[in-house]
């Protein structure tokens, strides 16, 4: 206890070890969560760990240094286990991922990039690790999952976007029987394994311990307690999981003290609710490129636009009277004021977007992204998704015009959102923590 209480202490004037009030002491656990990934990969973590300082228990958040301002202002003790990020090193590495010709070119560009930040994290958690109960922890951070199996300490998996072999849909997310999904993925786990296991068990080998096999897919995943963190009726638990997997609905990072822009809320005020865009953090290169393909789909439009800038910088030349361009905003202040959203298909503004219960469209660029647009469709709150490298101003206004003016896709995603706000992602996952992890 004193190790970690002096960790968190000397680490963020947040911390509270060993100070808050409890409702019972002996139920107190020594939380640490652990994770890796841009800025959407972090906020489910912000919201975990809120709700657990909120019951009592010690948290510590461990990610990149880059995270900690974030993570202070959220009042969450934070652990640097790694260097911040170079952005200027970072882009080019990013658009040589989204440049690759094939999804499992990407897959392997996507482990080089941060497979040296892993293992200089090691020590770090290490320390960490040896000072806590359990550890949580994504599947891509396999250096949190070598520790924790190295120092005995229990650890638990969350996952944004399942990453199981199913018998009831295929890799690509599509249900083709289930003959062929299993026989889909045993193919596609072959390739996965082929293309990542080689770097990732770097990582493992510099903790100490010998090499895994089949480590995205099934190694770095807990036997104990493996979350899939996302709304059982967009993905319900497939009859081929292990009992330990469980489905426990969206982890949303709700910011109720966020003050928006005057210029932004007055913006979004008006009679008819604007339509958002935006590829959070996809750097769609060239941006002003991009910028005026939006700008001219969207010319004519009678709504308002809100351009999300995020990575790309989009929105930096001169625009239209109705579209404005906005940084950072919370998808759960801006989406539940708009019509409808087009965006890139990450797990957490897909997320937001089926919360918000508005129609939504996916231009997609990597990984996982390509099956939430797909997913979009399937539950008939959205078009069919486009691949970025073929989007054209005409194809976009379509989409656009298509989530305007389709009135069964809105009420399709009105319902939707309906449920997923009745959801307790939250409450779930830190029900079944505490059940395993004592």
């Amino acid at each position: 206890m004193a190790l970690w209480s002096s960790i968190g202490a000397t680490q963020t004037s947040s911390a509270c070890f060993g100070k808050c009030s409890l409702r019972n002491r002996h139920s107190r656990m020594r939380i640490l969560l652990a994770t890796i990934g841009s800025d959407g990969d972090l906020q489910p973590f912000y919201a975990f760990a809120r709700r657990l300082l909120g019951e009592g228990h010690e948290v510590t958040l461990a990610a990149n240094e880059r995270y900690a301002t974030r993570a202070r202002a959220l009042g969450i003790p934070f652990v640097s286990v790694a260097p911040p990020w170079d952005e200027a090193a970072m882009r080019p590495r990013i658009e040589k991922i989204l440049a690759a010709p094939a999804p499992l070119r990407q897959l392997a560009l996507v482990v080089d990039a941060f497979v040296d930040e892993e293992r200089a994290s090691i020590q770090g958690l290490r320390t960490l690790a040896e000072a806590a109960d359990v550890v949580i922890h994504t599947p891509f951070f396999v250096a949190a999952a070598a520790v924790a199996r190295v120092t005995k300490t229990k650890h638990v998996t969350v996952h944004f976007a399942p990453m199981h072999k199913a018998s009831g849909y295929g890799p690509s997310g599509q249900n083709l029987g289930a003959w062929f999904n299993v026989l889909g993925w045993h193919l596609a786990g072959s390739m996965v394994r082929r293309a990542t296991d080689s770097q990732l068990n770097t990582i493992v080998e510099a903790v100490g311990i010998p090499p895994w096999r089949d480590i995205l897919l099934s190694a770095s995943h807990s036997t104990l307690l493996d979350f899939i963190a996302v709304s059982p009726h967009v993905i319900p638990k497939d009859a081929s999981w292990g009992e330990a997997t469980r489905v426990c609905g969206y982890w949303f990072l709700d910011e109720p003290g966020f003050v928006p822009p005057k210029p932004l809320e007055d913006f979004v005020s008006g009679a008819e609710p604007p339509v958002v865009l935006g590829f959070g953090s996809m750097p769609a290169f060239p941006a002003d490129a991009i910028t005026k393909k939006i700008v001219e789909a969207v010319d004519g439009l009678r709504r308002r636009v809100v351009l999300m800038s995020g990575w790309a910088g989009l929105g930096k030349i001169p625009l239209p009277d109705h579209v404005l361009a906005a940084d950072f905003v919370p998808h759960g202040w801006l989406f539940r004021r708009a019509a409808c959203v087009v965006h890139h298909g990450g797990a957490g503004t897909t997320a937001a977007a089926f919360r918000a219960g508005i129609p939504q469209a996916v231009v997609w660029h990597l990984g996982d992204q390509s099956m939430w647009g797909r997913k979009v469709s399937q539950l008939g709150v959205g078009p069919k998704t486009i691949f970025h490298k073929k989007l054209t101003a005409k194809g976009l206004r379509r989409q656009i015009d298509t989530l305007l003016s389709n009135e069964g896709m809105r009420a399709r995603a009105a319902r939707l959102g309906a449920v997923v706000r009745a959801e307790d992602g939250l409450g779930d996952a830190s029900r079944a923590l505490i059940a395993v992890a004592r």
